[in-house]
């Protein structure tokens, strides 16, 4: 499964639709009411710009991440080896 980023056009299950539903909840927990359907088209375009920039710099740079980590869980345990992270993502 590839990390969808989000389109405009394309919404549904993305990382962009998850921070329109973030923003959504916190507004309704501060504001106590719902948030405006106002302006949601120019919402939709800075959420799916951000979530295109932030997956995009991410798979440019997974290298740059951890790619493995050992674990060791004390005496007599072998641990464990996460391995490299390998970035799918859908722009």
């Amino acid at each position: 499964m590839s990390l969808k980023a989000g389109h405009v056009n394309d919404f549904s299950g993305s990382l962009a639709n998850a921070m329109e539903d973030a923003m959504a909840q916190e507004w309704q927990v501060v504001k106590g009411s719902p948030m405006p359907g106002t302006d949601r088209q120019d919402r939709l375009i800075l959420f799916v710009g951000i979530a295109r920039g932030l997956l995009g710099y991410l798979e440019t740079h997974q290298n740059d991440m951890i790619t493995s980590m050992t674990m060791d869980f004390g005496a007599g345990d072998s641990g464990a080896t996460i391995r490299a992270v390998d970035l799918d993502v859908a722009l």
